[in-house]
């Protein structure tokens, strides 16, 4: 990320709901490829990203921390479609969906890292 959208990037922190991120800031910032990708969330419904007078969608700096969760959870193998259920479950239940994608992707971590832990073990022993 160059400076200027660091800095950017950590004084949004003092507005957490000020939308001032364009697309071409998201994929900066997650490093994706394409527009279709960064707008994937918004299109989902996963988030609802404001749009400027022109149009064009504006993410603000909350939004970038759930898109943060929510990718890492995506690496995962875990579909949009599934992601936007399992929040507006918890949000049925008068829970934070927020929290409960942290805690989903603790595990799932977690998961990842005893299975490749199990794998190295395995390939020691059997040679």
């Amino acid at each position: 990320m160059n400076k200027a959208l660091k800095l950017k990037y950590e004084n949004s922190a003092k507005m957490p709901d000020e939308p001032i991120f364009a697309t071409k800031d998201i994929m900066e910032i997650f490093g994706f490829s394409s527009q279709g990708t960064a707008q994937s969330f918004d299109k989902s419904g996963l988030i609802c990203v404001k749009r400027n007078k022109n149009g064009h969608r504006l993410y603000s700096y909350n939004q970038i921390e759930l898109m943060k969760k929510l990718q890492k959870l995506v690496k995962f193998d875990i579909s949009h479609f599934t992601l936007k259920t399992l929040m507006e479950f918890e949000k049925s239940k008068g829970r934070d969906p927020v929290l409960y994608l942290e805690e989903l992707a603790e595990f799932y971590t977690k998961r990842q890292y005893s299975a490749n832990r199990n794998a190295a073990r395995k390939k020691k022993n059997n040679p």
